[in-house]
């Protein structure tokens, strides 16, 4: 993704994603951990980042839309989707409301940010476990995404949870069931910063 590296060695690996530091740690306790992130790109730059993708990666078939783009009309939004070397779920997202339009050509340094990072909630107690969660980070459902049962959005245009029980499939058609690995990340909202450290 031509990615700058901030850090590696045998354990780590850091890299930047516009405004966002992503960190890979290596635990020998786990094995094939995987997860889904989202990097925002610029809105006008959908189709020109899936070409220069598209040479590099092979996209994941969308089956509700019979392509490898999903349309997100609710959410005024396109994506794609393609697995890294590690198998983690990687999706590449414009968002039409936003204001970030550039008029440089598309690479990796057009990466706004992640966006998007889900996390798996044990299925047995999920409702209550994404409730203690969002109450203590006074976060709010996605306005654009009604709560389903089994698949639930908080945060805003800049920064969304993809919040979903274990053993769920993950989008799109992956046939990759949702599993609970570790995981931790730093964020912000307008009550402040915080980190969040759970096995995910």
């Amino acid at each position: 993704m031509d990615l700058p590296v901030l850090f590696s060695d045998e354990n780590t690996l850091q890299v930047q994603a516009g405004k966002s530091v992503l960190v890979f740690k290596k635990n020998g306790e786990i094995k094939d951990p995987f997860y889904h992130f989202a990097f925002d790109i610029p809105a006008n730059k959908f189709e020109e980042a899936y070409s220069w993708f598209k040479p590099g990666v092979s996209f994941l078939w969308v089956n509700d839309y019979k392509s490898y783009v999903a349309d997100f009309t609710n959410w005024n939004a396109k994506s794609f989707y393609f697995y890294d070397p590690a198998g983690n779920i990687l999706e590449i997202i414009a968002r039409f409301d936003l204001d970030n339009m550039v008029t440089r050509e598309f690479s990796g340094a057009s990466i706004c940010s992640i966006s998007e990072l889900g996390i798996v909630f044990p299925f047995h107690n999920f409702s209550f476990e994404i409730s203690d969660f969002m109450r203590k980070y006074s976060l709010q459902f996605f306005k654009k995404q009604p709560p389903g049962p089994n698949f639930k959005v908080t945060g805003d245009e800049h920064g969304l949870f993809i919040m979903v029980p274990e053993g769920r499939d993950w989008f799109p058609d992956t046939g990759k069931k949702s599993v609970i690995f570790p995981i931790s990340v730093s964020f912000e909202t307008k009550h402040g910063q915080f980190k969040w450290q759970g096995v995910n």
